[in-house]
């Protein structure tokens, strides 16, 4: 008949055959590399190129943003001079944030096939490139920006300081951008709006090819 055989243990071991004081070293050490930074453990998203400075910052912790970090919801993202960030959340929404600008994405709901939300709060120059949707599912998306709220629908635009003032140019889709003192709406692929310091409104125009290319230059990578 045959009997289980086992380790005699010398004193001050577990049954690991480790002393208990390694024991708690090794399950702090797996928990340091296996869990990383805090706002690493729900990500909605993931950088996908750098140039540049870039950080993250969540609950207090700033971390330098590489290819492939995750993005969390509320993290701040920011760039530094002559910086590029661009990434792309889980519902395949891509942005692109040029120098000097910060990022938060402070609602996201993703349901493939049902409702989905998303709000971002941006400073600086950026591009959004919504994701795509399946049939019948739905989307709520807006970009709040210092000067004014866009509403977006199945759109790729760009938003950021030009010329002295804030401008938002329509590069595919339909925007709405409101403001202090009104609203207005790019429908038709490179009509832009102007926004002034005192969030005055711009007529609608169609942005002239050189205008247009400075804008997207600020958040192009090199």
């Amino acid at each position: 008949m045959e009997r289980e055989v086992r380790p005699r243990l010398r004193r001050g071991e577990g049954r690991s055959g480790l002393s208990f004081g390694r024991r708690a070293s090794v399950v702090a050490l797996l928990l340091f590399v296996g869990c990383g930074p805090a706002f690493a453990a729900n990500p909605i998203g993931k950088v996908d190129r750098v140039q540049g400075e870039a950080q993250g910052t969540s609950g207090g912790t700033t971390a330098v943003l590489v290819t492939g970090s995750p993005v969390s919801l509320n993290e701040i993202l920011t760039t530094g001079p002559d910086g590029r960030l661009a990434l792309t959340l889980d519902d395949g929404t891509g942005l692109t944030l040029g120098e000097k600008a910060r990022l938060a994405v402070d609602r996201f709901v993703y349901d493939p096939t049902g409702a989905s939300t998303l709000h971002a709060d941006v400073a600086g120059a950026f591009r959004f490139i919504s994701g795509k949707l399946q049939l019948g599912a739905t989307k709520d998306a807006s970009v709040t920006t210092p000067s004014a709220v866009i509403g977006v629908r199945g759109t790729d635009f760009w938003g950021g300081p030009i010329d002295g003032e804030i401008g938002v140019v329509l590069l595919e889709g339909s925007v709405t951008v409101t403001t202090a003192t009104g609203a207005a709406t790019l429908a038709v692929p490179g009509q832009g709006v102007n926004i002034n310091a005192a969030a005055s409104l711009s007529a609608v125009t169609t942005w002239p090819d050189d205008k247009r290319s400075r804008a997207l230059a600020t958040v192009t990578f090199r």
